[in-house]
């Protein structure tokens, strides 16, 4: 699964390795770095309004679009094996494809009697690593007026298996189009999904400090030394 994650890359960097954003991104400010981002948060992503790619904030945990109170609970992720079929998550598999930038995230793996996390993340120098794109579906929900998203995930890469049997499907970017195109059929949107950069990630410990959504600094992203 993925439960939180970071963003420490301005948008002029991310376009770097996303190219499906267009040049003029680069004059806006953010993302804002954020190295505890938690279910709920409102967060600038990749969409697509009409025919083109635009950058748009949404709330993190996916309220479908039949919904009609705030008693159905919101999910975060969306598991790539039953996104497309399950009642929940299919019209925003299939209308609602999405991106979410980020570039890193945190898993937490049990070590004894105490839980370590670690962020997984692609190479590059701290706080910056290489930016990518979570696959993402959406919500718009008029009743509640809410637009939502949920990360898709799937089995973990062997590279970081053994931190959790899960991860979110991290896009190639010779992908990003494909994903995002609305005529992608339901098959070819399944077919994307194996497009991972799973085996891209390498990880560290991080401070335990991070399972505290009220910290937010830089901190949390440095080594440690593992419990």
């Amino acid at each position: 699964m993925c439960g939180r994650f970071i963003t420490t890359g301005t948008w002029e960097e991310y376009r770097k390795y996303l190219s499906i954003l267009p040049p003029e991104v680069e004059r806006l400010n953010g993302p804002q770095p954020n190295y505890n981002i938690a279910p709920t948060s409102e967060l600038d992503i990749i969409v697509r309004q009409e025919d083109a790619v635009a950058i748009q904030p949404v709330t993190w945990g996916l309220i479908p679009h039949w919904a009609k109170d705030s008693k159905t609970r919101a999910m975060i992720n969306a598991r790539g094996e039953t996104v497309a079929d399950k009642p929940f998550f299919r019209t925003s598999f299939e209308y609602g494809r999405c991106l979410v930038p980020a570039t890193g995230y945190f898993e937490w793996k049990s070590e004894g009697k105490e839980k370590q996390p670690y962020l997984i993340h692609l190479p590059g120098d701290a706080p910056v690593f290489e930016p990518f794109a979570f696959a993402g579906i959406m919500s718009r929900n008029k009743a509640l007026d809410t637009v939502t998203f949920a990360i898709v995930t799937l089995a973990a890469d062997p590279s970081v298996s053994h931190l959790h049997g899960r991860m979110p499907v991290v896009l190639n970017n010779d992908v990003l189009d494909a994903w995002m195109d609305p005529e992608t059929g339901k098959a070819g949107a399944l077919e994307l999904l194996q497009h991972n950069r799973g085996a891209d990630f390498i990880y560290h410990p991080v401070t335990k400090a991070v399972g505290n959504v009220r910290n937010k600094g830089p901190e949390l992203i440095d080594e440690v030394d593992a419990a």
